[in-house]
């Protein structure tokens, strides 16, 4: 059984599998999460700090050559004792992690010829932290190159000025290479930089960002999001959490 928590930049969640949860079990639930952090000390011994400015530190030892100073992971964790603890220090019972590429943002402008090819990916989480939009989502290998992930921002459908407060944007994630071998799906995990938008849009409070990809047997899906740059979030925000459930599907990695 596995439950995620999911830091958006408006409220952190926690995502029940109820497939695999009972509440009426007997047992006690005990609400696992997810976040992205980036190492701040690392060895055997590491400490996280997600993007909100709280910091996590794993109850056991991890390998020694695993997590080094400024790398980016997504976590998966229980929370410890989130009482007796210094001011934005939670320890955690940490059970999965993958390292995440940080990339920049590509820039389409108007009038311009789109130069990324688009092969299909597997989509299955978007959250906005700090000042990254992250991914999570799976792709076939791809054959030939460049064979990269871009998000790109589209100029060509805005209409916006440098003064607004609440631009609406639009990006495309493309799976930037012309072939894929369909014999093996690999877990991607990427976060996007979004500091550029503060610097082009110096009034904005906050973005509303529409962001299209092609899925696999689906076509061109689109989410919609509002992203408010560097949020930060109270700890009662996220000890509170566990009382935010919604059903999301499960995986692995």
């Amino acid at each position: 059984m596995k439950k995620w928590f999911s830091v958006l930049a408006t409220a952190l969640l926690a995502f029940a599998f109820t497939s695999c949860f009972n509440l009426n079990d007997g047992n006690e639930f005990i609400p696992e999460y997810w976040c992205m952090a980036t190492v701040t000390t690392g060895g055997a011994n590491p400490v996280l700090q997600m993007d909100e400015g709280f910091f996590l530190i794993p109850d056991k030892a991890q390998p020694a050559d695993t997590f080094a100073v400024g790398e980016r992971y997504y976590l998966y964790f229980t929370l410890g004792d989130t009482i007796n603890q210094p001011a934005n220090t939670f320890p955690i019972q940490l059970y999965r992690y993958s390292i995440t590429n940080i990339k920049a943002l590509e820039i389409l402008p108007k009038d311009s010829t789109d130069r990324w090819e688009n092969m299909p990916i597997n989509f299955w989480d978007l959250s906005y932290s700090g000042h990254y939009c992250n991914f999570y989502f799976r792709s076939y290998q791809g054959v030939g190159t460049p064979n990269t992930f871009e998000l790109i921002r589209i100029k060509e459908n805005e209409l916006t000025t440098p003064t607004d407060t609440v631009p609406i944007l639009f990006f495309e994630l493309h799976h930037n290479v012309a072939a894929n071998n369909s014999s093996v799906l690999y877990n991607r995990f990427y976060s996007f930089d979004l500091s550029s938008l503060t610097t082009d849009f110096p009034n904005a409070v906050r973005f509303k960002i529409k962001i299209s990809w092609s899925e696999m047997g689906r076509g061109t899906l689109t989410s919609t999001n509002t992203y408010i740059p560097n949020q930060i979030l109270s700890r009662a925000s996220l000890v509170s959490a566990n009382k935010k459930q919604t059903a999301f599907s499960p995986t692995s990695f």
